[in-house]
């Protein structure tokens, strides 16, 4: 009896031992931590991969995690979500609420559904701090190289190339970037009831982790990018599906975009090669000629590889199919802009912003941007900075946007906030050589206390070299 006593006592001391290292590493970092790291790391990933900043694609993300984060308890981050180039399906978050996802992921997904079950699972790895524990864990991992690392998860496309992610990946292994399956399946049960509460089928997530998981049964040539740090397994799924017979009982209607296949069409064309869009979407109206997202797919690709005539014939045969949809009105406006035909562009978008009101469809980011880019074209910053701005506040990193505002307070003589909005599009371009040039530029005009002024001096200090960042 004393013997077991002792084998019992002694199991239960080691365990509490333990237990206490793993909470002592787990919450070594504190959230400010976790802020800075991800801020730092943020800052090296924009020199090393190619984010996508189309207003269409950003909008429908940003709309979808801010539906999930929304049913968070409560969070001491301001979550961000980015879209990287990229053909290989692939989704990850890093400390301080940086959610990422690939434009290969979009058009994996069927649906907003699936989009949602994704998202939810990234935003549960960074509550739960997943990511925080195995940087803390791995004492060797140094920022610059975790952000080399993380560049290689998404170098399909980008800037990164096959050797970055071949290195990196190995590196990836060694430093623990990849989730444990203990991580993983203690995200799919926080990321459940996220789902339900903002709306979405939470079969979403079992679907699309089950498409990867059969990618990587058919295709042993190449495990896809998402299942090297994300791994899953058919026990993990039947998990899922357990709970969600035994725990949560849902039933619809759920929410969902009618127009995702026209989110699937830009990120299509988005990663791939011109002439290979075009080849997609061509082969897509022969064999549906009804659909309007191939002729919509088709304007995007021949406006890629700059034959705005061709754009122009896809888009308005669409319009002819569908006269009254919004997407592609603006899709027309935006390339009669392009060829210089600002009177049309703007009854094309006015009149696609009329059907969106009419429709009560939220402010569209892409046709308040287009709008307000042929009012300047025209030479109307009346009505330009007010539609420009509002698109500015809802998605600060819309590199474009910034340019034209730095361009509208030039003309008006409001110098300071001119250089701080080119400051801001260099810096989201990666030139920061320039952008510190213009955001010191920028200190000579702006109001001390202004929002502006504060962000430039914090700019400056993170940007300039040697400067300790934080």
């Amino acid at each position: 009896m004393k013997k077991r006593l002792f084998f019992w006592g002694l199991i239960f001391f080691l365990g509490c031992f333990l237990f206490g290292q793993w909470a002592k590493v787990a919450h070594a970092l504190t959230t400010e931590e976790e802020r800075k790291m991800g801020q730092r790391i943020l800052l090296e990933m924009e020199r090393k991969v190619d984010f996508v900043r189309d207003l269409l694609l950003q909008d429908f993300v940003d709309r979808v995690g801010r539906s999930l984060v929304a049913q968070v308890p409560s969070t001491p981050f301001e979550y961000r979500f980015f879209i990287i180039q990229s053909t290989d399906a692939n989704a990850y978050a890093i400390p301080g609420g940086y959610v990422f996802v690939t434009t290969g992921l979009l058009v994996l997904a069927d649906n907003e559904q699936e989009v949602a079950g994704v998202l939810s699972h990234e935003i549960a790895h960074v509550q739960r701090r997943h990511v925080a524990q195995m940087i803390e864990r791995s004492k060797t991992i140094n920022l610059a190289s975790l952000a080399a690392m993380l560049a290689g998860l998404f170098a399909g496309g980008g800037r990164g190339g096959e050797a970055i992610a071949m290195t990196s990946m190995a590196a990836a292994e060694s430093l623990m970037l990849k989730y444990t399956r203990e991580m993983e399946t203690e995200a799919d049960q926080v990321s459940l009831p996220y789902l339900i509460k903002a709306g979405y089928d939470p079969k979403g997530l079992i679907v699309f982790l089950t498409k990867m998981n059969r990618m990587s049964l058919t295709s042993a040539s190449k495990v896809p990018q998402y299942l090297l740090t994300h791994p899953i397994t058919e026990n993990r799924i039947a998990l899922l599906e357990n709970l969600l017979l035994a725990g949560y009982p849902t039933s619809g209607p759920y929410r969902d975009s009618s127009d995702y296949r026209k989110i699937q069409a830009k990120a299509f064309v988005a990663e791939r090669e011109p002439h290979v869009a075009v080849s997609h979407f061509e082969s897509l109206v022969a064999t549906q000629p009804e659909a309007l997202e191939a002729y919509y797919g088709l304007g995007l690709a021949y406006g890629k590889m700059g034959r705005w005539d061709r754009s122009l014939e896809a888009f308005q045969k669409g319009c002819d199919l569908s006269p009254r949809d919004p997407d592609l009105l603006t899709a027309l406006g935006q390339t009669y802009i392009l060829l210089g035909k600002l009177d049309q562009a703007v009854d094309q978008i006015e009149r696609a912003r009329s059907l969106e009101l009419e429709t009560g469809r939220d402010d569209d980011l892409a046709t308040l941007y287009l709008l307000g880019r042929a009012y300047q074209e025209k030479g109307d910053a009346t009505k330009a900075l007010p539609l420009l701005l509002k698109v500015q506040q809802r998605v600060p990193d819309f590199i474009e946007v910034n340019h034209n505002l730095g361009s509208l307070y030039g003309r008006r003589g409001e110098i300071g906030v001119s250089h701080f909005y080119f400051a801001r599009y260099f810096r989201l371009k990666g030139e920061y050589n320039n952008a510190l040039l213009h955001f010191k530029k920028a200190l000579e005009g702006l109001r001390t206390g202004s929002p502006e002024r504060e962000e430039a001096e914090r700019e400056i200090k993170r940007l300039t070299p040697g400067a300790k960042r934080g």
